[in-house]
C-alpha cells in the first residue's frame, strides 16, 4: 500500500497537549496481531477519543465516530471506517453490545470495565445517566478546511468530507480561508458559493485586480453562478 507523504512533525512537546494513556497489553499482546494500517489508526483514535469523553462509563457510538471529519479523512471514507471497526471487534480489541429494541450499538475497548458494561447491557441492567457526550472531533490547532466548514457553514456529512478533501487538494489553504471569509461576509454560507469563488480565482487569477473588485462587489453574479441561474 502506497501512502501519500505527510508533513513532518516539529515536536510532540508543544506544552499544550495532554498525553494519551495506552495499556501495556496494547504493545505486548495486541500490536503484534495488527497487520493493517487502518486498524492501527482507528484503534489509536479510539484510545484518544476515550480520553476526551466525560461519560462515567466510556464507550463509542458509530454515529459519533462518523461525525468526526478528521477521522473520516484519516480512514478514507465512511465505509472503510465501518469495516475496520468490525475487524477490530473480530480481533477482540473492541467489544460491541446491541440494544436490539432500539437498534443501537455501543462499542467498548476490551477492558474489564468494557466487559462489565457489555454484560450489563446483555442482562438488561445497563444504566447510563450521562449518555449524552459533547461532540469530539480530532482537529489540529491550525485551522483546516474541515474546521473552517464546521465553524462557518455547518455539520459535515461523509459525502461533504470527500468534497472538502478534493477542494483542499485543489486549492491553496490561504485561498480557501479567504473564500470562506468572503462567503460569510455576504451571508452566503454555502460551499457551492465558496467553490465558485475558488474556481474563478483559478481560471482568471487570484491576484487579478478586476477579480478583487468583483469579489467584494459583484454578489449577484456569484449567486447566479452557484445557484445555476441566468
Amino acid at each position: 500500500m502506497t501512502e501519500t507523504p505527510q508533513p513532518s512533525l516539529d515536536s510532540f512537546l508543544s506544552g499544550k497537549e495532554a498525553f494519551i494513556r495506552l495499556p501495556g497489553e496494547f504493545f505486548t499482546r495486541l500490536l503484534p496481531l495488527i497487520d493493517d494500517l487502518f486498524q492501527l489508526r482507528l484503534l489509536l483514535y479510539l484510545f484518544w477519543h476515550l480520553e476526551q469523553q466525560e461519560r462515567k462509563v466510556r464507550y463509542f457510538k458509530l454515529e459519533e465516530l462518523t461525525a468526526d471529519p478528521a477521522l473520516i479523512a484519516m480512514m478514507g471514507n465512511d465505509e472503510k471506517l465501518r469495516s475496520t471497526l468490525s475487524k477490530l471487534v473480530e480481533l477482540g480489541a473492541v467489544l460491541e453490545a446491541k440494544f436490539e429494541w432500539k437498534n443501537i450499538t455501543h462499542y467498548f475497548i476490551n477492558t474489564p470495565q468494557g466487559q462489565a458494561a457489555v454484560k450489563a447491557i446483555e442482562n438488561g441492567d445497563w444504566l447510563d445517566p450521562n449518555a449524552e457526550n459533547p461532540p469530539i472531533h480530532m482537529m489540529a490547532d491550525q485551522p483546516n478546511i474541515f474546521k473552517l466548514y464546521e465553524e462557518n457553514i455547518g455539520a459535515i456529512t461523509p459525502i461533504m468530507a470527500d468534497i472538502l478533501k478534493e477542494d483542499e487538494a485543489a486549492y491553496p489553504p490561504e485561498w480557501i480561508e479567504e473564500a470562506v471569509r468572503i462567503a460569510v461576509a455576504r451571508n452566503a454560507r454555502n460551499w457551492k458559493y465558496v467553490q465558485a469563488i475558488l474556481e474563478r480565482w483559478q481560471k482568471e487569477g487570484h491576484g487579478n485586480e478586476q477579480n478583487r473588485r468583483d469579489d467584494s462587489q459583484d454578489t449577484i453574479n456569484y449567486r447566479k453562478d452557484w445557484l445555476g441561474k441566468n
